[in-house]
Parts: structure tokens; C-alpha cells; sequence
């Protein structure tokens, strides 16, 4: 596999929402210390927002394009299935 190229860039952007997704399972008490799990979410999307100014500055856009698509797509998904509003 290439490694710039939109597939490694939704491979890399999928790591930290799949980290803040298991990382509650993994060590139940990180919940309770106040942590919310809507709060590991935007924590995975601003790593991932970090990644995407990295790859574009190093001039690998086709990774940086894969990071912000799927960072957006988890985000949609996140407002649709969390029924969130924007409002």
C-alpha cells in the first residue's frame, strides 16, 4: 500500500475514534473520573484535526484528505446516532 494515499489517511484517521471508543471498555473506572464519553470523541477529533495539519504541511494531501474524511464522517455519524443536536 502506497503511503500517501486516502486509504493510509482513513486507516490513520480511524486510530484515536476507535482508541476513545475502546479505551471505556478497557479501563472502566476512566469514566468516572469525570470524563465523559461524548469528551473521548472530541478528543479523538481534535488528534485527528492535529494529524490533518501535519500531512498538509509535510505535502501529503491525499493522507491529510483520508484523515479529514473519515474524522468528518465519524463525526456525522456521532450527531446522528448520539441524536445530537447542532442547534
Amino acid at each position: 500500500m502506497q503511503r500517501n494515499s486516502l486509504f493510509s489517511g482513513v486507516g490513520i484517521g480511524l486510530l484515536p475514534p476507535v482508541i476513545a471508543h475502546v479505551l471505556p471498555m478497557l479501563i472502566p473506572g476512566i469514566l468516572s473520573h469525570g470524563f465523559k464519553p461524548l469528551g473521548l470523541y472530541v478528543i479523538a477529533a481534535l488528534i485527528n484535526l492535529f494529524l490533518v495539519r501535519y500531512f498538509y504541511r509535510r505535502e501529503l494531501e491525499p493522507t491529510a484528505r483520508g484523515v479529514l474524511l473519515i474524522t468528518f464522517a465519524l463525526a456525522m455519524l456521532l450527531i446522528f446516532t448520539k441524536k445530537l443536536s447542532l442547534i
